[in-house]
């Protein structure tokens, strides 16, 4: 990466957008130049982007960027060159619990700290810190530790935690994966009220098992509070997947894991997630969750308007193979590509966003396009986010650059440089 003016900044640095130029007293334009961009309307074409404090202020299609108020053409001041690279929206991670020996689960800014660096380095720009099933008191004391959380992580120079979403307790102990069956219960009304209150107003999702003894009701009361119902480890059939919908749930937590398989007399909730329209689902595109045959047939199936990559990564993500144990004490084998119990139960992913984009084009023949917008525009969208997931003029200059082998080269959030691996290294 080149600064044509002024040079360019490092993580760690005073960030290029709160720069003024002297001369104007205006905030510093920086250009993203020669590179091709991830357009709105799903182009990879030649483009220029430029920001400033933050937020996007034009693209174009020359490397002179016009302005966008015609009395003011952007003066550009600081020009990185990427010619030869990709420039696309920033990924939003909808589903992780930590990586780097860290789990969200802790609620701390160290913890916080460990996880943002993992995560910027492939790519990440803001995520929804993931719970697992605890004990009730030790969920409260979470949510409301990460409640506190929400933000710029790392001391203001990380990514962006959004909020929390809650994976359990309310789940099937039929389809209960890694969480400790003996903290799932059932879901109740004062259960939720408490859980909400903990959360101060960041929980997102909720997933849950919505056949449970008052599942239903739960799903609505949590649609009500603008809660996201997300149907998630789960033995629902297709009629009690298709009524939840009914009742608001807009959802599904790391689709075909955790969930019946598709039968042609019992087809299960998975059909009635994928082809209805109010859903959006989550994919696991790790290379190990979900074979590629079927990361194909849901894109087929769903279209890539209502699929979001997530990583459902875990704390042993980024630590090196052999045997670790989890945040719970749980003991796993790391490989290279994946964590699994001793008895070989998949035990969370060790992927980032930015691993599973290349999985998914290069196994699933997933156009590149459609899985970078699977992995910003999806995941935006699904929490109402308008402020982010596409590369427009007033969105927050939240960007990802992937070299020719879409592997993460820059990491922006805010128009500041979180990673860039020719300073810190591949993973952070």
């Amino acid at each position: 990466m080149t600064a044509a003016a002024g040079g360019g900044s490092s993580p760690g640095d005073h960030p290029e957008s709160e720069h003024r130029s002297a001369r104007t007293g205006r905030p510093v334009r920086t250009a993203l130049t020669g590179g091709t961009l991830l357009w709105a309307d799903g182009r990879l074409a030649p483009g220029t982007v430029v920001f400033a404090n933050g937020v996007i202020q034009t693209i174009a299609a020359g490397e002179v960027p016009a302005g966008t108020d015609p009395t003011d053409a952007v003066r550009v001041d600081i020009v990185h060159d990427v010619t030869g690279r990709i420039v696309a929206p920033g990924f939003i991670d909808t589903h992780v619990h930590g990586g780097l020996g860290a789990n969200f689960m802790a609620a701390d800014a160290a913890a916080g700290t460990r996880i943002s660096r993992w995560l910027a380095a492939g790519g990440v720009t803001a995520c929804l810190a993931t719970t697992a099933s605890v004990e009730a008191d030790r969920l409260h004391r979470t949510l409301a530790g990460l409640a506190a959380l929400r933000g710029r992580l790392a001391g203001g120079l990380g990514i962006d935690l959004l909020g929390i979403h809650v994976e359990g307790p309310f789940l099937a102990p039929s389809h209960h994966g890694v969480h400790r069956q003996e903290h799932l219960r059932l879901p109740s009304a004062e259960a939720v009220d408490a859980l909400l209150e903990a959360g101060d107003g960041a929980v997102q999702v909720v997933t849950l098992a919505p056949e449970l003894p008052d599942g239903m009701d739960t799903v609505a009361r949590l649609a009500d509070a603008g809660v996201h119902p997300s149907l998630g480890h789960s033995g629902a059939s297709f009629q009690q997947a298709k009524a939840a919908i009914g009742r608001g749930l807009d959802r599904a937590t790391h689709l075909f894991n955790a969930l019946p398989p598709i039968h042609h007399r019992a087809p299960g909730p998975v059909p009635a997630l994928l082809t209805d329209p109010r859903v959006r689902c989550e994919l696991i595109g790790d290379g190990v969750h979900v074979g590629p045959e079927m990361l194909r047939f849901a894109v087929d199936v769903a279209g890539w308007e209502r699929l979001m990559l997530v990583s459902d990564g875990c704390d042993v993500a980024g630590l090196p193979p052999g045997r670790q144990q989890r945040w719970d004490g749980t003991e796993v084998e790391v490989t290279e590509t994946a964590s699994r119990t001793l008895d070989g139960t998949v035990a969370g992913s060790i992927t980032r966003l930015g691993d599973a984009l290349r999985t998914v084009v290069r196994d699933g023949g997933i156009a590149l396009s459609d899985a970078l917008r699977m992995a910003s525009t999806v995941p935006a969208e699904s929490l109402g986010l308008a402020d982010r997931g596409r590369l427009t003029p007033g969105r927050m200059a939240d960007i990802v650059v992937l070299d020719a082998e879409l592997r993460v080269h820059t990491t922006y959030v805010r128009g500041e440089i979180v990673f860039d691996r020719e300073e810190m290294g591949t993973t952070g």
